[in-house]
């Protein structure tokens, strides 16, 4: 199909001039009779004929002149399909950089991000002068560095110069569809959006239905341009995590590393490393092959030399694609931890107490050891309670508790909401119409109510267990591993009936749980989050009332690892995943005082003011677009107030492409082009937009027409 720019067209009608001209310059003859007019005659009728074609073809030739010229300036151009449209012309443009963790893979010399934005501002050049133009950062979310389309092409290219990659992850859908409905606003008939990409599968996930969504916005035009190549060789860190319950101070903490293989070969001898806050945490480890497309997990030990928050970073060699190489995980270390136990049934000796096992399971050393042991217990009666500093204590349990005062309920409530952790152990006194109409109904604080209690403790030979399969909660993931014993040799007399909460009406309260069954299906260990805290509700009693768990080898780790549960449900608040916001709670002197808070490259991530909610004094943060470890100060202090990590999404580490064949998908709806250097990307647009011009043809042809008409114009201007 030939296109012609309409406006220049307009200078066709020129071609009328001559013959204007020549219609004007027919002077008019004044009829004079004189003697030898006939002779005169006799001449002029004789050359008349060839006066008049002489005329005429230098009339065509001076006509023919201007339609060449004008044709020539309107540039034609033979297109199959691209724009219908002529020429240059104004257009409002989106170019959209994907600035996702996967654009961090290098050729050696420049990531893909970077190619991205040479590539960004070959299509800002190639756009018509008068175009308006939009710059977007693109991932899993938008972010609108020039959001509507401007004419001012300087602050465009800065901000292409200037843009920074994230760690986020890709969804390239939802950005287009969010262009297509800014760019139906725009009034120019022209529109289009640049999609700059690595063109990773996992962000084009359903290619047919981006077709749909092109296909539903036909007047305007996608160009989609895919950066480099994927990498065919990649390991990345895919998880990290703490399988220890506590990591308390100078003991080895347990960490276990997940590397995957993502390239399409096997992965022989790969080097793992663990580091505390930069430095090294111990020896190495060496997995000795990862098959292609499959990962592996290693454990790795570190050990704290004080209490506080640390950044643990696992790390793996170098290679092209460096956004995952390492992962990072903030751990609290604890120097010491306090635990609360309200005992409502105390006895006449100690053994009889509620809490004896309790108190023992929590700190199990010999007594002359306990004082340097790094969990301490207070024992105190509910009627002490009301007294209690309950934020003194990591941890608050209630061992057959009957009911407390609504005092009391109120001060578990700020405990719960500034991150404090309790347990709930019935007995033979609790009233159950009291915790499930106080802390089940009204608060929410426990994940179920009581119902019947079964069972019966005088027919001990009629017992039920723990279920013997099936560990998927992390308090009890333990027992996964034959060799770590079982839950199944304790004996259960009686126990309550819990009733899980099907919905929440507070926003405080996390959905409830399930940590344990037993045999036959019923919930035996129930937990919830609430607010910054956890609750963790058992069906059975914490001493041999009941059942003898107490006295069996696995109640010590099963309490600690509660323990560990409840401790560490702040921590999940420092471990997040890129883009998400921080929320965390601070000390309350804090409240109304700015903090530095100080990104993972080590620049500053600008000050954050430390704001009360619902009386708990909260940080909030939502800067995390980089992967790695960000640390809170107040002011030069040198120590660091708080560490927090976030973490990218390791389907990211999948770099490899669509093939061509599936690009297919898009013809029709989309052009793709694919950019690396030395490909000039201007040149091919511009060539999309103009076709194949052939405008020098007739420009030549118009040249020697010129010649043409000037050379017979002298020689039949001589005087006849």
């Amino acid at each position: 199909m030939v296109f012609l720019n309409p406006l220049l067209l307009f200078g066709i009608l020129g071609v009328a001039s001559p013959i204007i001209i020549h219609l004007l310059a027919k002077k008019k003859v004044k009829h004079v009779v004189w003697a030898a007019m006939r002779f005169l005659k006799t001449v002029v009728a004789k050359h008349q004929r060839r006066l008049t074609l002489e005329d005429l073809v230098l009339l065509l030739l001076r006509c023919l002149l201007l339609v060449l010229l004008a044709v020539a300036l309107a540039r034609p151009s033979f297109k199959q399909g691209g724009l219908p449209g002529f020429g240059d012309r104004d257009e409002a443009a989106i170019i959209a950089i994907d600035n996702s963790a996967s654009m961090s893979q290098t050729d050696g010399v420049a990531s893909k991000f970077e190619q991205a934005q040479k590539a960004a501002e070959e299509v800002l050049d190639s756009l018509p002068g008068g175009s308006a133009v939009a710059v977007w950062l693109v991932s899993d979310v938008v972010k609108n560095v020039i959001q509507e389309p401007t004419h001012d092409f300087a602050l465009a290219r800065q901000a292409i110069r200037g843009a920074q990659r994230s760690d986020r992850g890709t969804e390239m859908p939802a950005a287009l569809r969010r262009a297509l409905e800014v760019l139906r606003q725009q009034p120019v008939a022209a529109k289009q959006v640049y999609v700059i990409t690595d063109g990773q599968a996992n962000g084009w996930k359903q290619l047919a239905e981006t077709r749909a969504l092109l296909d539903s916005a036909r007047d305007i035009h996608a160009r989609i341009v895919l950066i480099g190549r994927s990498e065919q060789h990649n390991l990345g860190v895919a998880g990290l995590r703490m399988v220890s319950a506590l990591a308390p101070v100078n003991e080895p903490v347990r960490f276990e590393i997940e590397i995957g293989n993502y390239g399409i070969a096997e992965a022989k001898n790969v080097q793992v490393s663990l580091g505390i806050d930069g430095e090294p945490a111990g020896d190495d480890a060496e997995i000795e092959s990862i098959p292609a497309g499959q990962s592996k997990t290693i454990p790795l030990y570190a050990t704290f030399r004080e209490a506080g928050y640390h950044a643990v970073v696992a790390r793996l060699p170098g290679d092209r694609n460096p956004a995952d190489d390492q992962r990072a995980l903030v751990v609290r270390v604890i120097g010491e931890i306090n635990v609360l136990l309200v005992d409502g049934n105390p006895g006449i000796e100690s053994r009889e107490s509620e809490v004896f096992y309790l108190r023992n399971a929590f700190v199990p050393v010999p007594p002359e050891q306990r004082e340097k042991y790094y969990i301490k217990t207070k024992t105190i009666t509910p009627p002490e309670l009301p007294t209690a500093k309950l934020a003194d204590y990591e941890a608050v349990v209630l061992a057959d508790v009957a009911e407390m005062p609504e005092a009391v309920l109120a001060s578990l409530e700020r405990y719960l909401r500034a991150g404090g952790g309790l347990m709930v152990f019935p007995g033979g006194k609790i009233s159950p119409s009291f915790y499930n109409e106080k802390m089940f109904k009204d608060r929410e604080f426990l994940p179920a109510a009581f119902g019947d209690a079964h069972g019966d403790i005088t027919q001990q030979e009629q017992f039920f267990t723990l279920q013997a399969k099936g560990y998927d909660h992390p308090i009890v993931s333990i027992w996964r591993d034959p060799g770590a014993g079982n839950l199944v040799a304790a004996h259960f007399y009686r126990a309550f009936t819990l009733l899980p909460e099907k919905e929440s009406t507070r926003t405080e309260a996390g959905p409830p749980a399930l940590v344990l069954s037993y045999a036959d299906g019923r919930p035996a260990v129930m937990e919830r989050t609430w607010g910054f805290g956890r609750v963790v509700q058992f069906s059975s009693t914490a001493n041999n009332a009941w059942n003898d768990q107490c006295i069996r080898p696995a109640f010590v780790p099963l309490l600690h690892r509660t323990l560990g549960a409840l401790i560490t449900r702040q921590e999940e608040h420092l471990n997040l995943r890129v883009g998400a916001k921080l929320s965390v709670p601070l000390n309350p002197e804090l409240t109304g005082k700015d903090v530095l808070v100080k990104a993972p490259n080590g620049k500053s991530a600008g000050l954050q003011r430390v704001t009360p909610a619902n009386g708990v004094p909260l940080l909030q943060f939502d800067g995390t677009e980089s992967a790695g470890v960000y640390e809170v100060r107040q002011g030069d202090d040198a120590t660091p107030l708080l560490r927090f990590a976030a973490q990218a999404d390791p389907v990211e580490s999948n770099v490899q492409d669509h093939s061509g064949q599936d690009w297919k998908t898009l013809d029709g709806v989309a052009r793709i082009f694919r950019w690396s250097e030395g490909t000039s990307l201007r040149g091919q647009l511009e060539k999309e937009r103009t076709g194949n011009e052939f405008w020098m043809a007739f420009l030549v042809v118009g040249m020697i027409t010129a010649v043409a008409e000037t050379t017979l114009g002298n020689r039949w201007s001589v005087s006849r």
